[in-house]
């Protein structure tokens, strides 16, 4: 679930309430609860009047970014993307874990377009648009799997409910949307993401620790292939 800067202000004066109703208790003054709500309605007044909210949207992605947890779910949603790329045959040109997208707090403020938050993903590196109606049915389907890749790794992996996706899910019916049936289509890049990352569950275990540590394009793709065939000769 992604908490909005709304959210965490709501929450803030909830707690602010309770240290109020239960610091009169505790012979905490009135007067404390109450300055640390004024200031926090002042600083979220400012942020929405002349920052549209990005201010409190840095600061929630940027501590969201530094949650071991949340990293290493992303680890793994971005790993099964890759693995998925470098079995089907597609070659990986880079990567990227859970970050801030690559701007300082004053350059977000000073931009007038919209801040888009935590940025991570797989570039592969494709010959043409994958909408093309000249693509093969073939390479479609390889294209529709990786882009899948990273749900299935985190329904295979990870509890609760897939946090990424959206955006993948957004390209891949851009590419599908000229399919007769394109919803039949993604349902079944799905089901076949899982079945491939499930068969390799141990590779995508040891891909996503690389990819935490910072690994290189060329060290991940020589720790697939050495975790591969320690597979088939076990």
């Amino acid at each position: 679930m992604n908490v909005t800067a709304t959210d965490l202000l709501a929450i803030a004066i909830f707690t602010i309430t309770m240290m109020s109703l239960v610091g009169t208790m505790v012979g905490l003054s009135p007067v404390v609860p109450s300055a640390i709500a004024i200031s926090l309605l002042s600083i979220w007044g400012i942020d929405i009047g002349f920052w549209q909210g990005k201010f409190g949207a840095y600061s929630q992605a940027w501590l969201r970014a530094r949650s071991p947890k949340y990293r290493e779910r992303v680890s793994y949603h971005e790993a099964g993307h890759f693995l998925a790329a470098h079995i089907l045959g597609f070659k990986v040109v880079s990567y990227k874990i859970a970050g801030i997208v690559g701007k300082s707090l004053g350059e977000v403020l000073a931009d007038d377009a919209a801040f888009t938050g935590i940025e991570g993903g797989v570039e592969i590196e494709l010959e043409k648009s994958p909408s093309s109606v000249n693509y093969s049915a073939n390479l479609l389907d390889r294209y529709c799997t990786v882009y899948m890749a990273g749900l299935a790794a985190e329904q295979l992996m990870c509890e609760g409910e897939t946090e990424g996706g959206l955006d993948d899910i957004k390209r891949l019916r851009q590419a599908i949307s000229h399919l007769p049936n394109p919803m039949t289509q993604e349902r079944w890049a799905l089901l076949n993401a899982r079945n491939l990352l499930s068969d390799r569950r141990s590779v995508l275990v040891t891909l996503a620790a690389q990819m935490l540590n910072g690994a290189s394009v060329e060290e991940c793709c020589q720790t697939i292939d050495l975790a591969l065939k320690q597979e088939v000769s076990v």
